[in-house]
């Protein structure tokens, strides 16, 4: 299986460690399950891993006393007549010294070294090398990911506008908004269920596509792992809901009997990006018409209270208003309400309905 060029990065991350916790563990998988991630890998290892052989000895205390001697024991012995010997020590000092040097660089004890300055200007520019090539790894790849969460986060608030421009012209057909309307206290979390009658949140954002107020692209972030658009786009006539959660990155505010009107409110969030508290419940199975496996209850815990979205590392997510504006939040907690989970509800069974109009509960 050929690795397209997320894959590559997630090993790249996986060896450097400089991704997110989320995407190591990813890289750690791919390798283990997939044969051409393994030798990219091996590569990698193969590659680089005798840059760590090169490692910073402190130099000796004395090593000044012992050149001191050795230069007054090369001069006195030059005074005693005794140049032949003297040459025949510096000779083997060199021999013991180009001996070090191949050493380091990984040269077997046998092979022949010439000794002199081009020995050790070798061994020094080959250590500066491994030295630059280390400090690059260590500043650019972070760099790099950075740059590329950054992008991420920049192509979903341009996601998330077009999305908002859509529902202020959806807002004005009466008809759309009826015919997804949950009511209060049923389901909400059966994506890919494809009966007649509404059991789940994303309906109304599948009416967006169906009536081409917008395109499938618009509603798959770069930072959901796995996300792709709904193609062929001849399923939109015959579908009544997304046929996976993978086909939308994005949650939204219950769309039910008791929500008011949209463009009667105030400044509040309508969307944002995908709900970390039920990212892994249950859908209508892989495929079009699978059987619909039942809710598993989800308790909060102090993890789930405090985790942001995962379409961005969990380090916040972008949020989209009313008014068609989108902000990035670092916190889900907006003017004091958490937006993915119901005030006072610590159990949930996939029919909560917030608790009141100023309570936001983006699901699913």
């Amino acid at each position: 299986m050929r690795l397209n060029q997320e894959d590559q990065q997630l090993i790249l991350d996986f060896y450097f460690r400089c991704g997110s916790d989320e995407e190591i563990v990813r890289g750690r998988d791919l390798i283990a399950t997939n044969p051409e991630a393994a030798r990219l890998y091996d590569g990698l290892e193969e590659t680089l891993t005798e840059l760590d052989s090169i490692k910073y000895e402190p130099c000796p205390e004395n090593l000044a006393d012992l050149t001191v001697a050795r230069l007054k024991l090369a001069a006195s012995a030059s005074r005693a007549g005794q140049t032949h010997a003297v040459q025949s020590n510096l000779e083997q000092l060199l021999e013991a010294e180009s001996q070090k040097a191949a050493a380091s660089i990984g040269v077997s004890a046998g092979t022949k070294i010439r000794s002199g300055p081009r020995t050790l200007r070798n061994f020094f520019e080959f250590a500066a090398t491994a030295a630059a090539i280390i400090l690059i790894s260590g500043v650019a790849f972070p760099t790099i990911s950075y740059m590329r969460q950054h992008s991420r986060q920049l192509a979903c608030i341009n996601n998330m506008r077009t999305v908002g421009e859509a529902v202020g012209k959806s807002t004005n057909d009466s008809d759309n908004l009826a015919a997804v309307k949950l009511a209060a206290g049923s389901p909400w979390w059966k994506i890919g269920d494809q009966s007649q009658q509404s059991q789940s949140n994303t309906r109304f954002a599948w009416q967006l596509l169906k009536r081409d107020y917008v395109k499938p692209e618009a509603f798959i972030c770069a930072g959901h792992r796995n996300a792709r658009p709904v193609s062929p786009e001849q399923l939109l006539q015959q579908l009544y809901d997304f046929p996976s959660r993978n086909n939308i990155s994005y949650s939204f505010i219950i769309i039910c009997d008791k929500t008011p009107p949209l463009q009667n409110r105030s400044r509040k969030i309508i969307m944002g990006d995908m709900n970390p508290v039920f990212r892994s419940i249950p859908t209508c199975g892989n495929d079009l018409f699978g059987k619909m496996n039942e809710f598993e209850k989800v308790l909060l815990n102090q993890h789930l209270r405090q985790m942001c979205s995962p379409n961005h590392n969990c380090k916040g997510q972008n949020v989209l208003y009313s008014d068609g504006s989108v902000e990035y939040v670092r916190d889900r907690i907006v003017n004091g309400d958490d937006i993915f989970t119901v005030r006072g509800v610590e159990a949930y069974t996939g029919t909560e309905t917030p608790a009141d109009d100023n309570d936001v509960f983006l699901v699913p």
